[in-house]
């Protein structure tokens, strides 16, 4: 196996590979990481052994830096540069405007230094990866980058081990919700009512012993309501004709990137509802997000709407929310743009 992974990343090192990493990694059965660590020792990858947790603050000296993030249906690319950062324990925030993440370090576990070819040219980038091989988090250098920064960093944290075969654990189990008649659906009900702020919601979800999307099905039509699957695509197109200002969400266990404000460019492709902004590029596979919700979270300035989207297995790939500033209400034109959507007739399935 090591070998045909090691001829693998070759091409796609070369910039001849016909797919994307991640994907060629899940068509030879393994994790993305495993293939990057195949081109160790020579063939553009040097492992890099750093704790995140301490140095994240060295990333502020690189510049501006492309990031993305992503999950198995969407992609969320930045330009921006690393401020503003704090950590504590395990969690990360960075808040500079244009790059804007959450970030869950405790996931941090394979870093590598990678360059390879493509299309547009040479590209360098720093890989992130958590204990099961998935990718978390990618910072790329770019052209106004500060070189100096970005190889000293590389360098000083260049790994003893530079072993091409990586040993990840296995992938990650899909824990079923507890059922329907077990939770206390009045309960839940009424701590949603009561909810102050909308960064309550997860505790919620924790004291009730109940699932995201599940909470979602059980909560009411008055706090969720299932819309079209082509919710997201009708939301990008909305606010870039208007140009109204939002906010999406979109990460993984390790990361959460956001971006905020305005977008200019909308385009559909196949499966693929695209933002192609200068700064700023989303790339979304229609065909995997399989339901959408709206949401409404009561708060002390009023209802926060969101529109939440989901995969098969009911994970969150993304939320979208209005723009506005803390203290402030909702936007009455998000609001309203959000509950325009369409819903499911869920009387007629059966």
């Amino acid at each position: 196996m090591s070998n045909t992974l090691t001829a693998l990343w070759s091409e796609i090192a070369a910039g001849t590979a016909k797919g994307y990493a991640r994907d060629l990694a899940a068509q030879a059965g393994v994790s993305e990481a495993q293939l990057v660590a195949a081109g160790c020792g020579g063939n553009g990858v040097t492992r890099l052994d750093i704790d995140w947790i301490a140095q994240l603050p060295r990333l502020e000296a690189l510049g501006e830096v492309k990031i993305i993030t992503r999950n198995d249906a969407i992609v969320h690319e930045k330009i921006g540069s690393f401020a503003k950062i704090s950590v504590t324990g395990t969690t990360g925030l960075v808040l500079n405007g244009e790059v804007d993440l959450r970030l869950f370090l405790g996931h941090w576990n394979h870093s590598f230094h990678v360059r390879m070819d493509s299309r547009h040219g040479p590209r360098q980038a720093i890989q992130i990866f958590d204990i099961h091989g998935e990718a978390v988090h990618k910072i790329y250098r770019t052209n106004v980058t500060d070189g100096a920064a970005w190889d000293a960093l590389v360098a000083e944290f260049n790994a003893a081990d530079q072993n091409p075969v990586l040993n990840v654990a296995p992938p990650r189990r899909k824990l079923d919700p507890r059922a329907d008649d077990a939770i206390d659906v009045t309960g839940l009900r009424a701590s949603w009512a009561a909810m102050t702020d909308v960064h309550h919601f997860h505790s919620m979800l924790q004291e009730y012993g109940v699932d995201r999307h599940q909470a979602l099905r059980l909560a009411g039509t008055d706090y969720a309501r299932e819309v079209t699957g082509d919710s997201l695509s009708q939301v990008l197109h909305a606010v870039q004709a208007s140009q109204l200002p939002f906010m999406i969400f979109v990460g993984n266990a390790g990361c959460i990137q956001i971006h905020t404000g305005p977008i200019q460019r909308v385009m559909e492709k196949d499966a693929w509802v695209n933002v192609m902004d200068p700064r700023f590029n989303l790339h979304a596979r229609s065909d995997l997000i399989t339901s959408a919700w709206v949401v409404v979270k009561p708060t002390r300035e009023g209802a926060i709407t969101a529109l939440e989207l989901y995969d098969a297995d009911n994970r969150n790939v993304a939320i979208l929310v209005g723009e506005r500033q803390p203290g402030t209400p909702e936007r009455a034109d998000w609001r309203s743009l959000l509950h325009s959507l369409p819903g499911i007739d869920t009387s007629k399935a059966a």
